[in-house]
């Protein structure tokens, strides 16, 4: 495993003691922040998923609730300029503070390079606490199972854990398939061949359910529409990701889904002459000849709500699970590139947009069959929340495995 320097970085004043007591991160852990197979792990025994808050998004912010008393502490394994999800999990919560009227100077301390590890967890939270920190957000998904613990020792902190639910614990989660599904119908609609290709990273929920929402895009777009997947086993690696790419392109595919950070996909496929879909954030800047179109994280109204809540009626009454999407703004693509995508596809996208948001389109709606010829929503009825947030399975138009 190698080993990494711990860097803090602090939004009022460095916490000496929490970097004297951290340790090591893995290599490849630059999304590993996303989601981590513990994480996958705890949602399998999760009640039921819930919604959330039911607030719309005119009231995600209150002006008239006290949001000074809020200091919020929070870390994840990689850096907050990662380019992929520290950088989006960072973004949401300084938004929504901006959003709440709330000083991101003295009320954030952000750490960087905590490994998903008990030690290194636990001393990062103690850090916290003494700094005054009165709301933990744990912004890498295989913290669950450490904070679910640690909220217990704290009873005056809120823990907030962006994941599938978990004991003691507010988490929180984007309706991510909801775009990926876009993006797909868009590659459907421009591919002239039946079969389009996906490069994955490792074969944890959110990426199963990228695949398989983008899959199914391509499928509403066009019948036999098929979806080729490969992995670079690595939540960050150029190199292993670019040969996903290239073996890709050298089988003929020209249009490629992603999840990924680095811009070695995008590169790879604007110097063969092939396109693909960006993850995390707007990544057109990675290669204008090749990014059609980005999946884009918005974690900051789920975030404006935790504070409001929190702001307003401290520790209780309190939802313990968001899952939010396109309709809350939570789900987003980026900008049209322009220059690759016409201007009739585009509007077919925003189209198809509206009926997702409306949930006159469900994505995950029967009958829906995985690879293996196994019915997995009968027709007629849609995917539990469960189910979709855990996605052990492939859907019937990807080829490849899952496990």
């Amino acid at each position: 495993m190698k080993k990494k320097v711990l860097s803090v970085v602090l939004a009022l004043t460095m916490i000496a003691a929490c970097a004297a007591g951290c340790g090591s991160s893995s290599s490849s852990s630059s999304s590993a922040s996303k989601s981590s197979s513990s994480a996958a792990s705890s949602s399998s025994t999760a009640s039921t998923a819930k919604k959330g808050s039911t607030m719309t998004k005119s009231e995600l912010v209150d002006k008239t609730a006290d949001y000074s008393k809020i200091k919020i502490g929070s870390f994840s394994t990689d850096n907050k300029d990662d380019g992929g999800w520290t950088e989006a999990q960072y973004k949401g919560i300084t938004d929504a503070m901006k959003a709440c009227g709330m000083d991101v100077d003295t009320q954030l301390v952000f750490m960087e390079f905590i490994p998903e590890e008990a030690a290194e967890t636990t001393n990062a939270v103690e850090a916290l606490v003494k700094e005054g920190c009165n709301v933990i957000m744990g912004a890498s998904t295989g913290y669950a199972p450490i904070l679910s613990d640690l909220a217990t020792q704290y009873p005056d902190v809120l823990f907030t854990q962006a994941g599938a639910p978990a004991d003691n614990l507010v988490c929180y989660q984007i309706r991510d398939y909801q775009s990926m599904y876009l993006l797909g119908y868009m590659c459907g609609l421009m591919s002239d061949s039946d079969q389009l290709g996906f490069s994955a990273g490792m074969s944890e929920a959110s990426v199963r359910r990228a695949i398989n929402a983008f899959a199914l895009g391509a499928k509403y777009a066009k019948s036999s529409a098929k979806v080729k997947v490969v992995w670079a086993n690595s939540w960050y690696d150029p190199t292993a990701e670019a040969e996903c790419a290239n073996s890709l392109i050298s089988s003929g595919i020209k249009y490629i889904g992603v999840d990924a950070s680095s811009p070695a996909i995008p590169q790879a496929c604007e110097k063969a002459g092939a396109y693909c879909t960006g993850y995390h954030k707007d990544v057109t800047s990675y290669a204008p000849g090749a990014v059609l179109c980005s999946f884009v994280w918005n974690w900051a109204p789920i975030m404006e709500s935790i504070f409001t809540t929190y702001a307003k009626n401290g520790l209780k009454p309190f939802s313990d699970y968001y899952f939010w999407g396109s309709d809350m703004d939570c789900s987003q693509i980026s900008a049209f590139n322009d220059t690759l995508v016409p201007a009739d596809v585009q509007q077919k996208v925003k189209d198809l947009k509206t009926k997702v948001d409306s949930g006159e389109i469900q994505v995950y709606g029967g009958e829906l069959k995985d690879n293996e010829g196994k019915v997995l929503v009968p027709a007629g009825s849609t995917m539990s929340d469960d189910d979709i947030i855990t996605q052990e399975f492939l859907v019937d138009n990807v080829d490849g495995t899952w496990k």
